[in-house]
């Protein structure tokens, strides 16, 4: 690990070292009247003597080496408080000389402001604290600048907290001067806290010349147990290339986060770019994209496209049933990828929506996935990562076809599938214990003979039932084969209104009146049985395999 400097250091001792910087992808300055007061109250603590020190936290700096400059990726908002304090302590300082030419008062003020705050003119600028673009322009003119006037009272909110720190402390040390007639003694109370705070104030300092170390440092030491997180670098890297057109970038970046505000950004940046470039894995995702994209006009396509893209994986992400499409075939499949909770086939959409196929043929396509998925994976038990690889190959090919057809597309899909014998096999033999799939596989069924759609699509009027219950009760069945049998798709079946829960433990005659009763045809067609046990859950799966090849078959229905 390329770490430059460590050491424990006074708050002084850092601030005069180097000239820092906040990049605009952190959080604009954040803490408020809580904070603050934890920052008067450790200060006051140590000028009353109930410790020698106090530990300030850590700061971590990237030391980049390309624009020669250190950027704070931990402590921000401790550094900014720093400056905002020393920036009261030269004022106060400063109006103690100009009142009554109190020397010792001019040589602190000089001090705080040559050491630890930085100089400016028109024509030269040695500010030692860089604030992200937003607020460094209201960071620099009412806190850092010398003048006689008052801070303006902002409009944003991070510069609103600024502004109503700088009036916290400020309020807080006049009033500690206010209780002072003389003037030595006014000096000695400012000097006291001037002197604890830039010499007791410690802080550990780590830099590293990596970014992405520094975030590894960063989250180390602040324990969080975290995964890197890959769009935080991603966007400091855009935001360093995109150069000229980095308000334009930024605005565009800012409109797909507040997007995708509910979903994991590095999920959808890793699913765009596996949807145009060569399959990549999370730890490999930042390394690849910085390769890649290193010039204005590449980061202006990259924001272009993740906004396009923004709403749709918003969609696609989302667990409620937040439909983009217009097409209702084409959203009920989704829904049902949903139920699988299949993530891995999202690049093939995204290239799709992005190469602009219309909706009837992004249908296509993903009734396709839908069967493979549930065929492979939910019942065949294929495991599930081979297949994002080959669906990454798939969008791909997408992207770089300019002449995509649905059928070639759909043939690579089918290509992957088990054949319908491997599906009849393991169909007759599956336990599904997940109740949102078992609604789904008796609702496909069962549109073979009658889609009920308006009854059966409404979970809280569609109930789960278990021919052979959940608990034996009065059935003469070993434990152990009810443990087998249970979940097995021939013991499961759907009711609607004519559910009663009161029956769901009785013996299986006491139920027949109940299945006779129903509007759905897999649950009517129980009554063609005179006794229930393992016999008739396999023979009734069984022939549920058979009318799921209809259903799942490789053509589709």
């Amino acid at each position: 690990m390329a770490i430059n400097n460590h050491s424990f250091k006074s708050i002084g001792s850092f601030l005069q070292d180097n000239v820092y910087y906040i990049p605009d992808y952190q959080r604009e300055y954040s803490w408020e009247e809580m904070q603050i007061d934890d920052f008067w109250l450790d200060l006051q603590n140590l000028i009353d003597g109930d410790e020698e020190d106090h530990f300030f936290g850590q700061i971590v700096v990237h030391s980049d080496a390309e624009e020669d400059k250190r950027f704070i990726i931990d402590g921000q908002q401790r550094t900014t408080t720093s400056v905002i304090f020393l920036s009261i302590l030269n004022r106060l300082f400063d109006s103690l000389y100009k009142n009554s030419n109190h020397y010792a008062s001019r040589e602190n003020s000089e001090d705080i402001r040559i050491k630890y705050i930085g100089r400016w003119s028109e024509h030269k600028d040695s500010l030692r604290l860089k604030l992200s673009n937003k607020d460094n322009s209201y960071f620099m003119n009412n806190i850092q600048k010398d003048t006689d006037t008052e801070p303006e009272k902002p409009k944003p909110k991070s510069q609103k907290r600024i502004y109503e720190a700088y009036y916290y402390l400020y309020e807080k040390l006049t009033n500690k001067l206010s209780k002072e007639t003389n003037l030595e003694q006014k000096f000695i109370v400012l000097n006291e806290y001037y002197e604890y705070f830039i010499n007791k104030f410690k802080v550990m300092y780590v830099e590293t010349n990596a970014l992405e170390e520094a975030f590894i440092i960063f989250e180390s030491l602040n324990a969080r147990g975290k995964g890197l997180e890959t769009s935080d670098l991603l966007k400091n890297h855009i935001f360093k290339n995109a150069k000229s057109q980095i308000n334009y970038v930024k605005d565009k970046w800012e409109k797909m986060q507040s997007i995708v505000d509910n979903a994991d950004i590095t999920k959808f940046i890793r699913h765009y770019w596996n949807s145009k470039e060569e399959f990549t894995r999370t730890v490999k995702l930042y390394k690849k994209i910085k390769y890649k994209i290193n010039t204005e006009r590449k980061c202006i396509t990259l924001v272009d496209e993740l906004e396009k893209l923004a709403p749709l994986y918003n969609s696609l992400s989302s667990r409620d049933d937040d439909f983009f499409f217009t097409n209702k075939d084409l959203n009920k499949s989704l829904k049902n990828l949903k139920t699988f909770n299949a993530s891995s086939f999202y690049p093939i959409v995204l290239a799709m929506y992005n190469k602009d196929f219309d909706e009837e043929s992004i249908f296509e396509v993903v009734k396709q996935i839908e069967t493979l998925i549930f065929r492979n994976i939910i019942i065949s038990g294929k495991v599930a990562n081979k297949y994002e690889v080959l669906f990454a190959e798939i969008a791909l090919d997408i992207t770089n076809n300019n002449e995509n057809k649905i059928n070639s597309i759909n043939n690579c899909i089918r290509k992957l599938q088990i054949t319908d014998s491997e599906f009849y096999s393991a169909f007759s033999m599956a336990k599904i214990t997940k109740k949102p799939i078992i609604r789904y596989i008796f609702r496909e069924i069962n549109s073979l003979f009658n889609n009920e759609v308006a009854i059966i699509e409404d979970n809280n009027k569609i109930h789960i039932e278990h021919i052979m219950p959940e608990k034996i009760g009065k059935w003469e069945i070993e434990p152990e084969i009810h443990e087998e049998y249970l979940w097995r798709i021939g013991n499961l079946t759907l009711l609607g209104e004519e559910y009663n829960r009161g029956i769901s433990n009785k013996p299986f005659t006491n139920k027949l009146d109940v299945y006779k009763k129903s509007s759905i045809k897999l649950s009517n067609d129980l009554t063609n049985y005179n006794d229930w046990g393992v016999e008739q859950i396999e023979k009734r799966q069984n022939s549920l395999a058979e009318m799921a090849v209809k259903v799942w078959g490789v053509k589709g229905k």
